[in-house]
């Protein structure tokens, strides 16, 4: 079964809206270069942001180089807003570490620093990485446990893996993670034996039918471009096997946006 992403959307966005009323907030949006697709995303989350009642800015810059951004953050940083979001991917020329890593913890509310990092692996923090904590609202809402089950993750990287795998830390699961350089063999017999997948490689359709078993549970947060569509990780051939599954588009991402606007309210 689809796992019910707008109505766990709907109540989270209720959630924000009380407190927004009592509570206001400001952030602020930088892209730096020209990507479309980017822009699409910062516009959307701008929408959503004053549809909740939540002061909204947004600087476009066409910085190419560190040291650029760098400068633009900085103004930024002092206008002194709640939340400060660096849309990713940034450009190749710019050092991701540095830039994301110049955001005052306070301000990062997408979770992305390792300053951030550190707070949620020690438990210093309420605030979750957004795409961590839409996953956990999911799995809640449908009273799935992990405890006990195979879990699979796949992929490591900063915007999916890397905060999954830190959520099932905190919770002391066992799991297993492998990303594009894993041992394919032993991550083909993982994933053939896994209750729970948790996937965010960004490779379209990348696990298909007979790579999972009858009754797994699929958590597709991994988004690609396939013949100008928007597609997950998870091959849709894989649905009729699941017992729950996120599509792709209108499963993780648009919850995961949500969770974002959450933290500003956290601290």
């Amino acid at each position: 079964m689809v796992i019910d992403t707008p109505t766990i959307k709907q109540e989270v966005l209720e959630e924000i809206a009380k407190l927004a009323k009592s509570q206001k907030k400001r952030v602020y949006f930088v892209q730096f270069g020209t990507d479309a697709a980017s822009a699409k995303f910062v516009q959307m989350k701008v929408a959503m942001a004053k549809d909740l009642g939540i002061e909204a800015d947004v600087v476009h810059s066409a910085a190419a180089e560190t040291a650029e951004a760098l400068l633009v953050l900085a103004d930024v940083i002092e206008k002194e807003y709640d939340g400060i979001v660096v849309q990713l991917p940034l450009p190749a020329t710019m050092d991701t570490d540095l830039v994301i890593d110049s955001i005052p913890t306070e301000m990062d509310v997408d979770m992305l620093s390792e300053d951030s990092l550190v707070h949620y692996r020690n438990a210093t923090t309420e605030r979750t990485a957004p795409v961590a904590a839409a996953i956990q609202e999911m799995l809640w809402h449908h009273k799935i446990i992990l405890i006990g089950k195979k879990i699979v993750v796949l992929g490591k990287g900063r915007l999916v893996g890397e905060p999954i795998s830190m959520l099932l830390d905190r919770q002391e699961l066992e799991y297993k993670v492998f990303d594009v350089d894993s041992n394919e063999e032993e991550k083909l017999e993982a994933l053939k034996e896994a209750d729970i997948v948790f996937s965010g490689m960004g490779m379209p359709h990348a696990i298909t039918e007979d790579m999972v078993k009858e009754g797994v549970v699929l958590i597709d947060a991994g988004t690609s471009e396939q013949k100008g569509k928007l597609v997950g990780d998870i091959d849709p051939s894989c649905y009729d096997k699941a017992q729950w599954y996120t599509p792709v588009p209108g499963g993780v991402g648009p919850l995961t946006v949500v969770c974002l606007f959450r933290n500003l309210f956290l601290e």
